[in-house]
């Protein structure tokens, strides 16, 4: 019985020492970010670019994503860019990302395409902006996942979690379950294993991807309802402009990898689906199964030992007041 308390204390020391964010502090981070998906707008093309110095706009996912991580920072803003993705392209959905705006998508999730939406040097305009209006030669690309391959289930985070939020749509919550579990066990404590990080590109094979955590923060809230203190994780890859890197290794740098729009985004729409308090001391719902069910296995037997000695007591004061009462062999 003495063991159980020990081994729940060494089960979540780390996690208990989270405390819950503030609503100041998240607010601190989340215009942070607002502000540097702000710089990366071009205003002429009504487009925020990749990344600070490039001149590559991803209507789908970049944009797609901004139009709602900044719809309550920058309104106005988020409103030009869904115009301009909207006059081009469908709203910019790309048949995966929207699930995360309660948009239904199809099962299973096809692997992506690249579409040419624009390019400046070869004359294709976007809305027939020219290169000297939008301050140099550009690109405009559209990533939708319409291929003819599949993704195979439980293989990848990001694909995991918007599965997982469609078949929530469905109502199939055995199968939103399926995909949680799957995304639990690709968590390792500092980020998301999965066959990315494992056997992945050279900016991906063993990498944390940000914005894999920050889509684990988010589902476990929207799907399981339950709320894990990792934000902090997640923080500590914003850098002081509020951009959030693209990944980082096993002790937690950048490992040299970059501030884009779709972390930023992404990291900004998980952000924003943080509770601020929560009614247990320590995250209960990131506790290991089976450490939950060892320790119901010790409760168990440790009222089973309690009644015991409880019974053992009870007959040992019976025989003790009978002695008491009959100190001498009593003869009929």
């Amino acid at each position: 019985m003495l063991f159980s308390p020990f081994l729940l204390g060494s089960a979540i020391a780390t996690p208990a020492s989270a405390q819950p964010v503030s609503s100041s502090h998240l607010e601190q981070k989340t215009q942070a970010a607002c502000s540097f998906l702000e710089s990366l707008y071009n205003p002429s093309l009504g487009l925020v670019r990749s990344t600070p110095n490039s001149s590559i706009y991803y209507v789908a996912s970049d944009n797609l994503l901004v139009v709602n991580a900044i719809s309550s920072c920058d309104p106005t803003t988020s409103q030009a860019i869904n115009q301009s993705i909207s006059s081009c392209c469908d709203g910019g959905y790309n048949k995966m990302h929207e699930a995360l705006f309660g948009e239904r998508i199809h099962l299973p999730i096809n692997t992506a395409a690249i579409h040419w939406v624009a390019n400046s040097t070869e004359g294709i305009l976007f809305k027939g902006v020219s290169p000297a209006t939008a301050g140099g030669n550009y690109t405009v690309l559209w990533e939708i996942h319409d291929a003819t391959a599949r993704f195979p289930d439980c293989t990848y985070a990001d694909v995991t979690v918007y599965t997982a939020l469609e078949l929530r749509l469905e109502g199939n919550t055995t199968g939103a379950q399926h995909e949680m579990d799957c995304l639990t066990s690709m968590f390792d404590g500092k980020g998301i294993v999965d066959e990315a990080y494992k056997a992945g590109s050279a900016g991906e094979d063993g990498i944390y991807q940000t914005y894999k955590l920050a889509l684990y923060l988010y589902a476990l809230q929207k799907i399981s309802g339950t709320y894990f203190y990792g934000e902090e994780n997640l923080f500590r890859l914003q850098g002081p402009d509020g951009g959030f890197h693209s990944g980082y290794d096993q002790i937690g740098t950048y490992a040299g990898t970059e501030e884009n729009a779709e972390t930023t985004a992404i990291a900004m729409i998980a952000i924003s689906s943080l509770s601020t308090t929560s009614p247990f001391p320590f995250p209960l719902f990131s506790i290991p199964s089976w450490i939950i069910y060892f320790l119901a296995a010790w409760a168990v037997i440790g009222v089973g030992v309690v009644v015991i000695v409880l019974l053992l007591e009870r007959r040992k004061q019976k025989q003790s007041l009978q002695s008491k009462r009959y100190p001498f062999p009593v003869q009929i």
